[in-house]
Parts: C-alpha cells; sequence; structure tokens
C-alpha cells in the first residue's frame, strides 16, 4: 500500500475510534461552562452573587457531566484534567492534543451560547472572567489555582487508580461534583476558583479581557501535572506502571478483550 494510502487509513481509524470521545468532550465542557457561569449572573438586578450558587452550579453540572459523558471520554472537560490523565498514562499525546481542541472550542461555545442568552446590561460586563480579588497578587492567585487544582487531580488519579485495580466506583461523578463545589467554596473568593484553563479562555476570549489569564494557565496546568506525578510514583501503591494501551479510554470504559 502506498504511504499516503497507509497515512490516509490511518488517520481514518484514528478518527472513527475518538470521535466519540472528542465530541464527548466539546459537549461537555461547551455545558459545563454555559450552566457554571450562568450560576454568577446577578440575581435581581443587584450586583452581588452568594458563592453558593456558582460553587453548587459548577458541582452538579460536573456530576450529571461525568454520568452522561464519562462513558465515551472520562468527562475531563479540563485541559488541566487532560494533562493529569497524560501524565498518569492514561492519554496518548494524540488523543490529549484532540481533547485540548474540543475542550476549548467547546468552552468558547458554552459561554457564546450564554451571552446569547443573557440580557444585555450583563452580558456587556465581563461577566464571567476569572481575576483574582482586590489585594491578591498574581504569584499568590497562582499558587492558589494550583493547589485547587492539584486537589481535583488528586481525586481523578484517586478514581483511576481504583478503575484499574478492578474497584470501579459507581459514586464518581458524585464524590468529582463535591469535589469541585467545595473547591469553588474554599478559592472562589481569592481567584474565582477556576480549576481550567478553558473556562477561563472562553470569556477572555469573548470579552477581549486578557487580564491576568496566565494565571488561570500556569496555576491550573502546573497544580495539574504536580499531582499527576505525585501520585503515580510516590502515592500509588505500585509506582512504576506498564503504559496504557492507545486504545483504552481515559476513566470508566472497559477494556477492549481483544
Amino acid at each position: 500500500m502506498p504511504t499516503d494510502e497507509r497515512e490516509s487509513a490511518g488517520v481514518a481509524a484514528w478518527l472513527r475510534r475518538w470521535w466519540r470521545a472528542l465530541l464527548a468532550e466539546l459537549l461537555a465542557t461547551a455545558l459545563l461552562v454555559w450552566l457554571g457561569v450562568a450560576a454568577m449572573m446577578p440575581v435581581r438586578g443587584t450586583q452581588h452573587v452568594m458563592l453558593a450558587h456558582p460553587a453548587m452550579a459548577f458541582g452538579f453540572v460536573v456530576v450529571g457531566n461525568a454520568c452522561a459523558f464519562g462513558p465515551a471520554s472520562g468527562a475531563h472537560m479540563n485541559p488541566a484534567v487532560t494533562l493529569a490523565a497524560l501524565l498518569y498514562g492514561r492519554l496518548g499525546a494524540l488523543p490529549a492534543l484532540g481533547y485540548l481542541l474540543a475542550q476549548m472550542l467547546g468552552a468558547v461555545l458554552g459561554f457564546g451560547a450564554l451571552l446569547a442568552t443573557t440580557p444585555a446590561a450583563a452580558a456587556a460586563s465581563p461577566l464571567g472572567c476569572t481575576l483574582p480579588a482586590p489585594g491578591v497578587s498574581a504569584l499568590a492567585a497562582a499558587v492558589l489555582e494550583a493547589a485547587l487544582t492539584g486537589v481535583l487531580v488528586l481525586a481523578c488519579c484517586g478514581l483511576w487508580r481504583a478503575h484499574d485495580d478492578a474497584r470501579p466506583d459507581p459514586a464518581a461523578p458524585i464524590k468529582l461534583g463535591l469535589v469541585v463545589a467545595g473547591l469553588v467554596y474554599a478559592g472562589g473568593h481569592a481567584t474565582g476558583a477556576s480549576i481550567n484553563p478553558a473556562r477561563s479562555f472562553a470569556p477572555a476570549l469573548l470579552h477581549g479581557h486578557w487580564d491576568y489569564q496566565w494565571v488561570y494557565w500556569t496555576g491550573p496546568l502546573g497544580g495539574a501535572a504536580l499531582a499527576a506525578l505525585l501520585h503515580r510514583w510516590v502515592l500509588s501503591p505500585l509506582a512504576v506502571r506498564a503504559p496504557r494501551a492507545e486504545h483504552d479510554l481515559p476513566l470508566n470504559d472497559k477494556l477492549d478483550p481483544a
């Protein structure tokens, strides 16, 4: 077979293998951003939003998305979680790149849908943009975002490891949703508790409001990387693990008996 035909066949096979996972990531991230950030809308003309609103909204949407999209893609919805899966040996580099692109596009589509269904006065403001609170330095915000994301990734790694040991947890979506809600409670007042670069990128892009954007990339990605490596090589009972097969999905699918 000529090289071009082999490459074409390889691309087609890869797309057949991964298109459902990529579509799931796009839809899940869109819903997460749309419905989660919607909870930050001012209530009855006031400018104050209780932290409980976005905390519980993001947490509950994570539960729903993990149940709906987890079997197809693992429901990462977050480039930091995808980076952790890559470093943990659960996802190859090319699928991880596909996940990243799907998440970024999904976040933009989700935030665009929110703006389209939001009153014009609110949509004109930097609704949904994540910024450090007054008095919180950019460095402190990045460190806090790293710590928050690290906790999320440690929870994901624990669930991944349980699945590898044939102990899948049917309550995993609820646990992850509660973790996300708790992290928003913990860091929301200081940084907005993004813990997700895609969630911060979409409002920045559509509002053209790029202040402190680097905080919400370096913090979550750095925290995710450190947490994944810590869990894999230090906290896991078996630190050295065989690489995952390319056909294996990231979270809770069944292994291919072939």
